[in-house]
């Protein structure tokens, strides 16, 4: 049946399970993304750190290479402004004499001083060039002989072609160097004599420095795979600790990089470098140093191993965390769902008297307006999606149901059942079964009526054949008028009552439609639970139920039934007998309504009878009446709740149970009468009585917060701050201060 809704169904217990598992694990990410972010700042503070201790040692080394330099210089200025020196330029003679033996051998003294205070110093060598000599501070030797070769060639000739190319001081990086038989890698600082001259050149300072010294300064580096040099201004090599054979395969640092400073990752010979660069200011030298990064961040790849382990560690525990913890908290829901379960199936069981009293009501008039009729619907889980609604009663007989009495009935209705589905197959309907009557009510979509008739007329047919030949049952139908409003319901359900009235016994498979029926004058229509709902209607005090009821009765026996004088008389007494019943129901609290019950009474007793007018008027009286009765007395009520609660909302425990408890009525109707009578909700009062209190004793006292939450009427001063600032904005001390200020 399409009108009926399905229970939610709730998770079972392995979906339960994974829920809390998930927001377990959901909730051990936290801590766990919390220590991989402290993961990547302690990795930037110990790669930052690495790299400013690699530039900084870099230069450290850099600035002894240039006090070495700046050394080099001063004792070549040194040597040149030596008058002995200058003299033995000017007087060299070839071969020199034994007073300039004499003199070479005063100068080796002088020149060993030198070398001996200067530990990076190889040798100075002075050569004077009118005698082809070489002075040292070992020895003294004829410039052509092969006491010194440099890069294959003799100290003379070397000069001669050093001399071409600058007259001016310079630094050359030799690789290949034999003095006195030992090969060695220096770097020549070679100066003119005399120093700073611009004409002739009389010999030349050559002071060696051996590179392996210079080279060893950066042993922090050529350790564990690294390698650093120091690049001229020429592009040339200056003392690199890396082999020829590194040189080819890459390791040394590419031209593209060589003029950057500072320190940075690089990819060289398919390895991750720190490369750290810096410049010399004194000769424009570049300091280059190369580090594998595995190296330099040994301490960050350690503390990346122990937090990848706490985590891993972490994870395991806290998954079997909760794995245990999921399972203990999920059993109690699971054993609550299994409740629910049960509970469930004795809801879908009771749920066909529920849908059973709700269709009652609906035909019987019950609900007031839309809303409680939707709702009511809505409760017992029934959907009826439509433009309007109409209501359907169907009775059933058989030629042998005296005999058989009601036995088989369950089987009757069965295939009853299925028989109207079948019918009603593409509409939303709700339908109750008792005995050998149908009532039900169908929704449609369609705007025409008539097109929506004739459906259903052929679809009867075809369904009532059926049954006959089937069951040998009798049926009959009658289908009311339609209506947009559910609370309306109960007029299309009179009709379709009324409609019964008109089939022949005999007839079988009869549809009867109640505004094609024979509109015959020898019958009124006043149904005894349209009585019955006039009557309650009035008590209630229900004006516009009454017009609506009254306008219906009268439409329905004036205007579409065409009575006669005797039976509109019948109606009229009726109609007479009903208000006779109502006063005698009605406590007479007023001479009127005394007045009223002795009219209808002599009226009855001498055969006189009300007009409908006259009805009608004297029913919207005493409704008035009851109306204004009962809204007296609701007032009287609220007034007394009122009164009550200006006098105890001081008191922590008042509440809206305690007094439907006092008034013995309910809460929600409490709540209801006290928003109608007050306009507000009756804890919004209560806090606007509580705060407007407490603001007048911080203004005018100097007593605690504490105790003016308890004077308020709070349990406690946070509920009284948090109460307090939601609806002033500010904390309790902050208005004090303002309000004193």
């Amino acid at each position: 049946m399409r009108n009926l809704l399905r229970l939610p169904i709730r998770s079972n217990k392995q979906s339960v399970f994974r829920k809390y598992v998930f927001s377990y694990l959901l909730f051990l990410c936290l801590p766990i993304a919390f220590g991989i972010q402290q993961y990547v700042q302690t990795h930037e503070v110990l790669t930052k750190s690495a790299t400013d201790l690699s530039l900084q040692i870099l230069r450290m080394s850099q600035n002894t290479v240039d006090r070495l330099f700046i050394e080099s210089d001063n004792v070549v200025s040194e040597i040149s402004d030596d008058n002995n020196v200058l003299s033995m330029l000017l007087n060299a003679n070839s071969p020199p004499t034994t007073e300039q033996l004499y003199n070479y051998s005063l100068l080796r003294s002088s020149l060993n001083r030198y070398v001996i205070t200067n530990k990076l110093f190889e040798d100075i060598f002075i050569c004077i060039a009118n005698s082809g000599m070489a002075v040292s501070s070992k020895t003294a030797f004829n410039m052509n002989d092969n006491v010194v070769s440099i890069n294959g060639m003799k100290l003379s000739e070397w000069l001669d072609e050093v001399s071409k190319r600058s007259t001016q001081k310079q630094y050359y990086s030799l690789n290949n160097v034999t003095i006195e038989g030992k090969q060695t890698s220096v770097l020549a600082y070679v100066s003119p004599l005399p120093n700073g001259v611009q004409g002739k050149v009389l010999g030349s300072i050559i002071v060696f420095i051996d590179q392996r010294d210079i080279s060893s300064l950066f042993q922090f580096v050529v350790e564990d795979g690294g390698y650093a040099y120091i690049q001229g201004e020429q592009g040339q090599f200056i003392a690199p600790t890396f082999t020829s054979d590194q040189l080819k395969n890459g390791l040394a640092l590419p031209e593209t990089l060589s003029g950057k400073l500072g320190s940075s990752f690089e990819e060289l010979g398919g390895k991750s470098m720190l490369v750290s660069h810096s410049r010399s200011d004194q000769n424009g030298w570049t300091y280059i140093a190369a580090q594998p990064s595995s190296v330099v961040l040994a301490k960050a790849d350690t503390i990346k191993r122990a937090i990848l382990m706490f985590a891993g560690f972490t994870l395991g525990l806290g998954i079997l965390a909760a794995l245990f913890l999921a399972y203990r908290n999920s059993k109690p829901f699971s054993e609550l769902l299994n409740s629910m379960s049960e509970l469930r199936s004795q809801i879908e069981h009771q749920l066909p008297l529920l849908r059973a009293s709700v269709l009652d009501r609906l035909l019987k008039g019950y609900y007031k307006d839309e809303e409680g009729a939707k709702a009511a619907l809505e409760e017992a889980h029934v959907q009826l999606q439509g433009a309007g609604y109409f209501s359907i009663s169907v009775t059933a007989n058989r030629d042998d149901w005296g005999a058989i009495g009601y036995e088989g009935m369950e089987e009757v209705h069965s295939f009853l059942k299925d028989r109207l589905e079948h019918m009603l197959e593409g509409f939303d309907f709700l339908m109750n079964m008792d005995g050998n009557r149908a009532d039900l009510i169908v929704a449609y979509e369609t705007t025409d009526w008539e097109v929506l008739r004739a459906l259903i007329r052929e679809r009867w047919a075809v369904q009532a054949d059926m049954l006959q030949e089937e069951n040998g049952l009798l049926l009959t139908i009658g289908a009311g008028r339609g209506t947009a409003l559910l609370h309306e319901l109960w007029r299309s359900h009179n009709e379709a009552r009324q409609a019964l009235e008109y089939h022949i016994p005999t007839d079988r498979g009869e549809l009867i439609w109640y505004q094609e029926r024979v509109q015959d004058s020898s019958y009124y229509y006043y149904p005894l639970d349209i009585e019955l709902k006039l009557i309650q209607t009035v008590k209630n005090g229900d004006r516009e139920g009454l017009e609506r009821l009254m306008q219906h009765l009268l439409d329905v026996n004036l205007q579409e039934r065409r009575l006669n004088t005797v039976t509109r008389r019948q109606l009229q007494h009726e109609l007479q007998g009903t208000l006779i019943k109502l006063l005698e129901q009605v406590e007479a609290s007023s001479d009127s309504l005394a007045e009223l019950r002795e009219k209808a009474l002599q009226q009855a007793e001498s055969g006189e009878t009300f007009s409908p007018e006259a009805w009608k008027k004297v029913l919207h009286t005493i409704c008035e009446h009851l109306a204004h009765q009962k809204k007296d007395k609701y007032n009287k009520t609220a007034t007394a709740i009122l009164e009550m609660t200006k006098a105890q909302f001081t008191d922590a425990n008042f509440s809206l149970s305690g007094l439907a408890s006092y008034f013995k009525l309910s809460e929600s109707f409490i709540s209801i009468l006290f928003k109608d009578h007050v306009g507000e909700n009756f804890s919004d009062y209560v806090e606007r009585l509580r705060l407007e209190l407490a603001c007048g004793l911080l203004k005018g006292t100097d007593k605690s917060i504490v105790l003016i939450s308890q004077e308020s009427g709070y349990n406690s001063d946070k509920t009284f701050r948090r109460a307090f600032k939601r609806v002033y904005g500010i904390q309790p001390t902050s208005y004090r201060e303002s309000a004193h200020s």
